[in-house]
């Protein structure tokens, strides 16, 4: 016996041109009239699932298929094509790639399909068409029609027609709606007299065409293969901080310090700029594997756990694995890249490479530990997380000393901010850049000063007599980009604000 896993709502129907309830019996009786066909969406209709999404989170490797959703559904502004089309395209494009690059899953999905069809079977709407016979039904959907047509296979809807998309389909097939392709599948004068179910509004051209149009609650909750495939800081940017925070902090603050703090002159900070997020990638990697469990797990040991509702979705998240595969490859890249740019020697290679692993190693173990203590003794923890995700660089770079004081300064304003946090402030109204380029700027000063009077505090080995000066120019140029950012930010939304 199939284990059902797929929460269902009864197939409460709606006439949609009537604007009315109909009734199951009603439905019945509709559906059993041998002159109507009736008409069908799939995707949480007669399936309590998503069909695309389930067929791409099943793909494997995981990595490879990871990397082309991110690429294709994840970076392109899909919603600014005309018509709203565009996820239409989105999604095909994204299998399309999969078959081509890893052509073995279309035998993996076939042998598959079957089970997951009886595993999400739409039980409530399946009962209504029980007796329809199957020269009347046509099953219309938007997804892949290889997808669709393995996970009928075997079942009493094998002989039933289907109308998807093709492997190979016309451009024109992105353009129209379903009344266009009903029109195609059973005539004019057949979508005049069907019954046509679905589950979405989206399909409002063909409810309205059809003599009865039934709009059914959608069947089995929704799915997203992005919450099933791993890549580094989703999960971040999904549940823990928004996309564009995210963006920002890793690139513009994280990023851009460390490359400042190791930086000895314009040609290495551009080098480093390259470098150093690729190892930043690898901290953060392990580093989410922490978020992550604090939200699962550690969120018992608070009396007042703040948790973001897309928790829930993530509860198939492959991190705790595939986030290391991320993360040993990241420092790869990371410490292959600075071979190639000469700003390490491949004889350091493999103890800088054992280093690292150590490394993260011990991030993990301070953010498992810091996931299990009460709130008040994580505000001791959090620093050293912070100086573990800032400082990683310095066991492959030698960094200035003002670099060292740019990440000290970074690590105590995310320290303070996180202390207000949890001493119940509001930490919204401490502007962190603000704090940052304040402590840089006043550590900076006593030390400039008292190099000055007494000598060898600021000295940088041979080759690097530029270093600091490099370093001070880079990092007060990036704290006043910082600190201007809010103001700036301000302007700009009271310049789109709508006026009164």
């Amino acid at each position: 016996m199939v284990e059902r896993t797929t929460e269902q709502l009864e197939p409460d129907f709606l006439d949609v041109r009537r604007q009315a309830p109909v009734t199951a019996d009603t439905v019945r009786r509709q559906v059993a009239e041998p002159d109507s066909p009736v008409l069908v969406d799939f995707d949480h209709t007669l399936f309590a699932s998503n069909s695309t999404e389930l067929f791409i989170s099943r793909c494997r490797p995981s990595l490879v298929v990871a990397v082309i959703d991110f690429l294709v559904r994840g970076c392109v502004p899909w919603r600014l094509v005309p018509g709203g089309r565009g996820y239409r395209v989105r999604d095909y494009l994204c299998v399309v790639l999969i078959v081509v690059l890893t052509p073995w899953n279309l035998l993996l999905w076939r042998r598959a399909a079957p089970a997951l069809f009886e595993q999400h079977r739409a039980t409530g709407v399946s009962g209504l068409l029980a007796d329809v016979d199957r020269s009347r039904l046509t099953i219309i959907s938007f997804g892949m029609a290889f997808v669709i047509r393995s996970l009928l296979r075997g079942s009493e809807y094998q002989s039933a027609a289907l109308v998807a998309t093709p492997l190979l389909p016309r451009p024109s097939w992105f353009a129209g709606g379903k009344t266009t392709t009903a029109v195609g599948a059973v005539g004019e004068g057949g979508v005049a007299r069907a019954v046509f179910v679905s589950d979405s509004l989206d399909d409002a051209d063909l409810l309205g065409a059809c003599r009865s149009g039934l709009l059914v609650p959608p069947q089995g909750r929704r799915v997203s293969a992005r919450e099933r495939l791993y890549i580094p800081m989703r999960y971040t940017a999904q549940v823990k901080y928004s996309r564009w925070y995210t963006l920002d902090q890793f690139l513009l603050v994280d990023a851009l310090i460390t490359a400042i703090a190791v930086a000895y002159d314009l040609t290495s900070l551009l080098h480093f700029v390259v470098i150093t997020p690729l190892l930043l990638l690898s901290v953060m990697s392990v580093y989410e594997i922490g978020y992550f469990e604090n939200d699962m797990h550690a969120s018992k040991f608070e009396e007042r756990p703040v948790l973001d509702p897309g928790v829930s979705r993530f509860r198939d998240y492959p991190i705790r694995v595939q986030a290391w595969v991320w993360a040993l490859a990241s420092a790869a890249a990371g410490l292959g890249t600075a071979v190639l740019l000469d700003e390490l020697g491949t004889d350091e290679l493999l103890a800088t490479g054992t280093s690292w692993l150590l490394l993260l190693v011990v991030l993990r173990a301070v953010f498992f530990l810091y996931n299990r203590v009460g709130t008040e003794a994580r505000m001791f923890v959090y620093p050293v997380l912070q100086a573990l995700k800032y400082g990683a660089v310095f066991l492959v770079f030698v960094p200035t000393v003002l670099g060292v004081v740019l990440v000290m300064s970074q690590i105590t304003a995310m320290w303070v901010t996180y202390v207000v946090y949890r001493l119940d402030g509001r930490k919204e109204a401490l502007d962190r850049n603000l704090f940052g380029a304040a402590a840089f700027l006043v550590v900076a000063g006593l030390l400039v000063t008292a190099s000055a009077v007494h000598g060898g505090l600021l000295e940088e080995g041979d080759g690097r007599e530029s270093a600091n000066l490099v370093c001070f120019v880079a990092a007060l140029l990036w704290s006043l980009a910082r600190a201007g950012k809010a103001p700036v930010l301000r302007r700009v939304r009271a310049g789109f604000a709508p006026r009164s």
